[in-house]
Parts: C-alpha cells; structure tokens; sequence
C-alpha cells in the first residue's frame, strides 16, 4: 500500500474512532467506517497489473 493511501487510512481511522467516542450519530460513523474500509480496496483496483513480455514471434523455419 502506498505511503498516501496509509496516510489516508490512518487519518480515516482516527476520525471513525473520535466520531464514535464523541457520541456521533450512528448513520455518520457507519458511514465513515465504510469509507475507511474502502481505502485498501481502492488502492488494490489502482494497481496496475503486471506487464505481460511480449510474446516474439516463432522463428521462421527456412525450407529443407
């Protein structure tokens, strides 16, 4: 995960926790949580997928 993204989970984290401890509303910190759970999602769909080689053509056979 990169060093923004932990970044953004922590700070996310931290105010789904103040959120529930200062007596928030339940919608309001559910919702937070959904958000902070959706960080390490995000940052896996953002990845790009290793890049395949390319493939090389067969080496041309010259007639025997």
């Amino acid at each position: 995960m990169s060093t923004a993204n932990r970044t953004k989970l922590a700070v996310f984290a931290l105010l789904t926790v103040g959120a529930a401890s200062a007596g928030t509303a339940l919608p309001a910190v559910l919702a937070l949580a959904a958000v902070t759970a959706l960080i390490p999602v995000a940052d896996a769909l953002d990845r790009k997928a290793a890049a395949r080689p390319a493939r090389r053509p067969a080496p041309e056979r010259e007639p025997v």
